[in-house]
Order: C-alpha cells, then sequence, then structure tokens
C-alpha cells in the first residue's frame, strides 16, 4: 500500500511538473507571437500547431475587423487561398476510390469539350498531369478574371506610393469589371480553340507530363472533373466526403448570397477590401478556420502514418508520396520537399501556410487576413519559425 501511495505522489509530481513546462512554453509562444503582431503591419492572423492526434497549441492575434476592434481568434474564418489545392487532391483521391475516375485519365475521356495542346495534339492531357503541375496547361493573363467582388473595391489605391499607385489601380480597375459566368465557360473560353480568350500561349511548348508549370487552372479543371463523373458539384462532393466526416462545420464557400458567419475582414495594401467569391472552386477560395483546418490537417497526418480515415491508407501513401522528380515539387496538388508536406496561399487579403513534417509528428498551419503591406511575408516567416522552434 505505502509503494503505491508513493508511485501515486511521484505521478502527481511528474504530471505537475510536465502541465507546468506545458504552460511555460505556451506562454513563450504567445508572448513571441505577440510581439510580431504589435511590431508587424499585419492585422489579424491564427496559428496552430498540431500533431496526429490534437491541437497542441491554437490561439488568434490583432483583429479581424480592426475598424470595428474585432479579435481575430481561432474560430475567425478566412479564404485561405491555394491550401484549398489539397482538399482538391483529397477528393481527386476519393473519386478514384469510388472508381469514378483514374488518375491516369485522359482529362478528355470525362470532359464533354476538347482541350489539348496545339504544339502536341496527339499527347493527350491526364488528370495525374493537372494534379501534379506538369500539364502543359498555363494560367493566362485571363485568370485574374476569376475573382468576383461583392462590392466595387474603393480607389484606396489613391493614397499609395507614386512607383505602386498605377498598378494596383489597373488591378482594382480589372476586379471591379468582373463578371460572374459558369465554369465551364471560363475553362472553355481559355482552352478549347474555339474560345473567345484561346491562343496557343495557353500552353506550353513542352510534352503534357514533362515540365512542371504552377497551374491554378489546371487545378480548376480537375475540380471541373470531378463535378462531371460525380454528377454533382464540387463543393457538395467535397461537403458530403470530406467536410461532413471531419465535422468541418464552419467552413465551406461564401457568396454574396450566402456568407459564412464571423468572416474576417480582408486587408489589401493596408485597406479592408469587399468579400469576393472565385469563378471555380479548386484552386481557391475555400474560408475555414483553424479549429476546422487543425481537424482536416490532423485526419491527413493520420492517413499519412498509415490510418484510413476520409481516405484509405493506401490514397495517403499514393498522394502524398514523393514526386517522381525534385523539378516537379507537387504530387496530387500537395507541396512534397525532403522536410514537409503542405502547402502555402497568396490571394488579395490572404496570406496562408500549412505544412506537417516528413517524419509525420507535428504540423504547423498559419492564416493571415493582410497581404501587400511592407514586410509582411517575413513577419509571417518569423511566426512560421517561431512555431516551428517551438514544436
Amino acid at each position: 500500500m505505502y509503494c503505491m501511495r508513493a508511485l501515486l505522489s511521484l505521478l502527481c509530481i511528474v504530471m505537475g511538473v510536465y502541465s507546468l513546462q506545458s504552460q511555460q512554453q505556451t506562454d513563450s509562444i504567445t508572448k513571441e507571437l505577440k510581439r510580431i503582431q504589435e511590431s508587424s503591419n499585419l492585422v489579424g492572423f491564427a496559428v496552430a500547431i498540431v500533431n496526429k492526434d490534437s491541437i497542441v497549441y491554437s490561439k488568434g492575434f490583432g483583429y479581424s475587423n480592426k475598424e470595428q476592434q474585432k479579435p481575430y481568434t481561432t474560430k475567425t474564418v478566412q479564404p485561405i487561398a491555394s491550401i484549398s489545392k489539397t482538399l482538391l487532391g483529397v477528393a481527386l483521391m476519393k473519386a478514384q476510390e469510388m472508381g469514378l475516375l483514374d488518375l491516369d485519365d485522359p482529362i478528355n475521356d470525362h470532359l464533354s469539350f476538347t482541350i489539348q495542346n496545339p504544339f502536341y495534339p496527339n499527347e493527350p492531357i491526364t488528370i495525374r498531369q493537372l494534379a501534379n503541375h506538369t500539364s502543359s496547361i498555363l494560367d493566362t493573363e485571363h485568370y485574374n478574371k476569376i475573382y468576383i467582388f461583392n462590392d466595387s473595391i474603393p480607389p484606396f489605391y489613391e493614397n499609395l506610393p507614386q512607383k505602386s499607385k498605377l498598378g494596383v489601380k489597373q488591378e482594382v480597375d480589372l476586379f471591379n469589371n468582373n463578371q460572374m459566368m459558369p465554369v465551364a465557360n471560363f475553362i472553355k473560353n481559355q482552352y478549347c480553340t474555339d474560345g473567345k480568350w484561346y491562343t496557343s500561349n495557353s500552353f506550353s511548348n513542352t510534352v503534357p507530363g514533362s515540365t512542371y508549370d504552377y497551374s491554378n487552372m489546371g487545378a480548376n479543371i480537375a475540380a471541373f472533373i470531378i463535378a462531371e463523373v460525380s454528377d454533382m458539384e464540387y463543393t457538395k462532393f467535397l461537403q458530403k466526403y470530406i467536410l461532413n466526416p471531419i465535422q468541418m462545420d464552419n467552413s465551406g464557400w461564401a457568396s454574396k448570397d450566402h456568407p459564412l458567419e464571423n468572416a474576417s475582414k480582408l486587408y489589401w495594401y493596408g485597406n479592408p477590401i469587399p468579400q469576393y467569391e472565385f469563378i471555380t472552386y479548386g484552386d481557391g477560395g475555400f474560408m475555414t478556420n483553424i479549429e476546422d483546418f487543425s481537424k482536416y490537417l490532423i485526419e491527413v497526418m493520420k492517413g499519412y502514418n498509415g490510418e484510413s480515415n476520409i481516405l484509405k491508407a493506401s490514397s495517403y501513401k499514393e498522394m502524398l508520396s514523393q514526386p517522381v522528380s525534385k523539378e516537379f515539387k507537387k504530387n496530387v496538388f500537395w507541396t512534397i520537399d525532403d522536410e514537409k508536406i503542405g502547402h502555402s496561399g497568396n490571394d488579395p487579403g490572404i496570406i496562408s501556410h500549412a505544412y506537417f513534417l516528413r517524419e509525420g509528428s507535428h504540423g504547423i498551419i498559419v492564416f493571415v487576413n493582410t497581404s501587400e503591406v511592407e514586410n509582411d511575408m517575413i513577419s509571417v516567416r518569423d511566426i512560421y519559425r517561431t512555431l516551428l522552434k517551438h514544436m
């Protein structure tokens, strides 16, 4: 009995020391990130450190609405830009598991229109090439027509330095004149020979599958194919097979008619801008918060460690394996290098990062509601490095 009491007493002491050390580390992270926030031009952000079982640390800093002094919290929702492509990668693997497609299928097997590289018309473009950014499909000057703002962007550029005023004005004028259109039309206008914006410059003069060229529109074509083969909208496919099983209840795609609750303001060149949506869904525009996205990254980390959940373990292995060449950089829309796996993103008013270590132990998420301000990337780098240091 005495030995048992002594053991329990020792266990309590050890747990107490561990709890104290854990709290001290949490306080240290918060202090360092608070210092970065106060010395930066970032309006607001939230972060998380996760392992494959739980959230280790998460917190918001600054404001989701500076004008109203509304704090940015772990429940604040914002778009995450190109990190949205990781969900597209998972959706492709789910569609393949369901027998709806094979990644090595030619894309024209699943499209009601034809897309081919004019320089290599007999070389099929495959879904896997879209997912690895080796399809030879390029983003053109027409890609920026994708942003549809809920209201006109005010002429804040008048207050910018002369060297950047004209360029920003041109961007704002373009965004303010963009018009919503069906996804199929947006794709066909650029990549079908009868499209109104079509030119051979929409493709690289390289054999499909041979050269890495990051392509947002390649992602959009992949998402459109999922909609075609599943006979349901891409957003609904994602909701049914990914968001609902993980209980990502505060995530999705906002629109002017269906805004998401607790959404952050976005700050571009230091100015608040209206909310916007995309014509397409595959390449960006997904909105979530730190709490929801942590659930998602934890599921993927479990899959990477050999556990089946929303996908089979074999699908995770295929999706997250090393690309065949370091020059290719991506595998099924995930960035994979020697140290980490994940994605980053950048859109007007948005900077985002979500990665986990190749060893599969911990991951980092950073969502920022500010872009194109002085030293923004340096500040985000410092946030990321602080979290990495404390992992």
